[in-house]
């Protein structure tokens, strides 16, 4: 009996023994999940970190492009500026007479658009075209503002000057807005 009992108590021990073991392996088990579940959120964290360090570097870049190629324009400006000065203020002027002459030979109402077609310059250029042949003739070249800020330049011949003269007085106010935009568009 004493051997059977011996025998019970040796399975009770292997038994125990087991569970003690499968225990220690799921406890095991459980703080290596929780050890990985750390790392992979300070991973991630690291990774949230990174990325923002390189949008913050994309953006870095972008402005030293853009202050290079401003650092670029001024010393080309400034070395070909002094020169040019002269004969961009002679263009711009032979530009304008060329305007001029083009509304009096046909007057009208002409879009910026129409100006880009007729004189075969970019729309900036226009618009600075179309603004120095107002302050050139403001007595019969006319800039309004339509819809959606579109720029209408006319022509007003002697004749019809005098109509235009009481017109203008009423919508001094409105040009006055429209030079100012003008202005800021360019």
């Amino acid at each position: 009996m004493f051997e059977e009992l011996l025998e019970v108590y040796k399975e009770k021990v292997a038994e125990s023994e087991r569970e003690l073991e499968e225990k220690q392996a799921m406890i095991g088990l459980i703080m290596a999940v929780e050890n990985m579940s750390g790392m992979l959120s300070m991973k991630q964290q690291d990774v949230d970190l990174l990325g923002r360090l390189i949008d913050q570097v994309d953006h870095l870049s972008k402005e030293v492009a853009d202050l290079k190629s401003q650092m670029k324009t001024r010393q080309t400006r400034s070395v070909a500026g002094r020169d040019q000065k002269a004969s961009d203020g002679y263009a711009m002027d032979k530009h304008t007479a060329n305007l001029i002459d083009l509304l009096k030979e046909r007057p009208g109402r002409y879009t910026t658009s129409d100006l880009v077609e007729m004189l075969g310059l970019n729309k900036t250029t226009v618009i600075s075209v179309m603004k120095r042949a107002v302050e050139m003739d403001p007595s019969h070249v006319k800039l309004t503002q339509g819809k959606r800020r579109k720029l209408f330049l006319s022509y007003i011949p002697e004749d019809q000057d005098q109509d235009a003269k009481a017109q203008a007085e009423e919508g001094s106010e409105d040009s006055d807005k429209i030079r100012l935009e003008l202005m800021s568009m360019t």
